[in-house]
């Protein structure tokens, strides 16, 4: 399954932003540098999934806002924008 969201880094606080441009926002406290956002992302997401950080990649938007993440779990989309929605 792959889900593509808009990521506004180094937030007071991390969440639900609700949506832009269609894309579920997620704020993270994590700055842009080094890779830093991107595995705050990764970890954020095993953790509103429960599933290990191994079944999630960034696949696309490695230095973008916008991200695609493939996300290997038996899951639908539907459950992942309500655990988003509840972040």
């Amino acid at each position: 399954m792959k889900i593509t969201v808009y990521i506004q880094p180094s937030a007071k606080k991390a969440g639900y932003a609700g949506l832009y441009n269609n894309m579920p926002k997620i704020k993270i406290t994590a700055p842009p540098v080094d890779g830093a956002a991107n595995s705050e992302i990764i970890k954020i997401f095993a953790r509103l999934l429960n599933i290990p950080k191994s079944q999630i990649e960034i696949s696309a938007g490695l230095t973008s806002r916008t991200k695609t993440l493939s996300i290997n779990a038996d899951i639908t989309d539907e459950e992942v924008m309500k655990k988003i929605e509840n972040f």
